[in-house]
């Protein structure tokens, strides 16, 4: 999947459910009738179930059909609703009919469906306490997440964390790197695959051959440990000049966010 692609596609879903839940609250606008209002009611509660269905719906879709952009497809909808919800919050309250500063100072009132006492379900309010810290909170973790080095390494399942998502998803156990006799942990071997990728995406966009090699046998053998090396860097390893080497760094990180390298 391509970057441009995922963030359209993790932008949209959380826009299509706050969009229709504003729909329908904007629909009782001023109404007082109690019948009226819980026929209202009975429709977000079945929108709510459709939105649970429409959060669910594109992993198992992509996990059968698309098993091998099932991880991409998992980040970009995970950090598209971290990181658009705030924003589509804060279009869809203005549509709804109340002004959405008012709703971060004043909290939402049945706004969150919950299994009440003898099984009924009601509303339950949400304080601005928790409201603002949690879009905060969605922002920088959406941006974190929609990086093109976390997406790519999660895609790939070689996320350096103390708990592995990738062996999670995988079912697996982590790797674990053993020691050398000197007791220092042994560099990662490069992977062929990826040296061949990296190779094909330089000589695509018209590197030298030479350039390329020396940037193999410098340890840089996919496109997101060039993009993480600085120019300065680029330069020194390859011979290029400073202006030539941000070029070559600025045409991979294009590649990367607009071609799903």
């Amino acid at each position: 999947m391509r970057y441009a692609h995922g963030i359209i596609f993790g932008a949209l879903l959380p826009g299509i459910i706050f969009i229709g839940g504003a729909i329908i609250k904007a629909s009782g606008f001023g109404v007082t009738d109690p019948q009226t209002l819980a026929s209202l009611w009975n429709m977000y509660l079945i929108w709510f179930a459709i939105s649970i269905v429409l959060l669910v719906l594109p992993p198992i879709l992509g996990y059968v059909l698309f098993r091998e952009e099932f991880r991409t497809l998992l980040a970009f909808e995970f950090g598209g609703l971290l990181f658009f919800t705030p924003f589509w919050f804060i279009l869809a309250t203005d549509i709804s009919g109340d002004y959405w500063v008012n709703v971060l100072l004043s909290g939402i009132e049945n706004g969150l469906p919950m299994l009440g006492a003898g099984g009924a379900i009601q509303g339950t309010n949400v304080g601005p306490i928790v409201i603002i810290p949690s879009m905060l909170l969605f922002i920088f973790l959406g941006l974190y997440v929609l990086r093109p080095s976390f997406i790519e390494a999660f895609a790939s399942g070689t996320m350096s964390l103390p708990f592995s998502l990738g062996s999670f998803m995988s079912g697996g156990e982590t790797p674990t790197e053993t020691p050398d006799a000197a007791g220092e942990v042994a560099a990662p071997v490069a992977d062929a695959s990826s040296v061949e990728q990296l190779r094909a995406l330089l000589t695509e966009i018209g590197t030298a051959p030479a350039v390329i090699d020396a940037l193999i046998n410098a340890g840089i053998t996919t496109a997101t440990d060039l993009v993480s090396t600085g120019p300065e860097q680029l330069a020194q390893i390859t011979g290029l000049d400073p202006s030539a080497a941000a070029e070559l760094n600025a045409q991979v990180q294009k590649k990367m966010w607009f071609e799903g390298i």
